[in-house]
């Protein structure tokens, strides 16, 4: 049976905040290496990949009368395959 491990977390953050966790998640993507997520005092690393990345953008905007309420949802997938060498 597959194993598998999940963090699922929701912070306020200001907007400089979210966006330099952003940058960081993005550096690491694009260099390959391990990415890191912190949050709900537990921490996740997952192996980077040099491959081909799936990624799903959901853009959600609706108007709630007085204000408006925005979500935006950025999803990254790939797959490790290990070398012959790593196994």
């Amino acid at each position: 049976m597959a194993e598998m491990t999940e963090l699922e977390t929701e912070t306020e953050q200001s907007s400089e905040e979210a966006a330099a966790t952003l940058r960081q998640i993005a550096d690491e993507l694009e260099a390959g290496d391990a990415i890191t997520v912190e949050g709900n005092d537990a921490m996740i690393t997952v192996p980077g990949t040099e491959d081909t990345v799936g990624t799903c953008l959901e853009v959600e905007h609706e108007i709630r009368g007085e204000y408006d309420q925005v979500e935006i949802e950025i999803e990254f997938d790939w797959t490790i395959i290990p070398d012959d060498d790593e196994e």
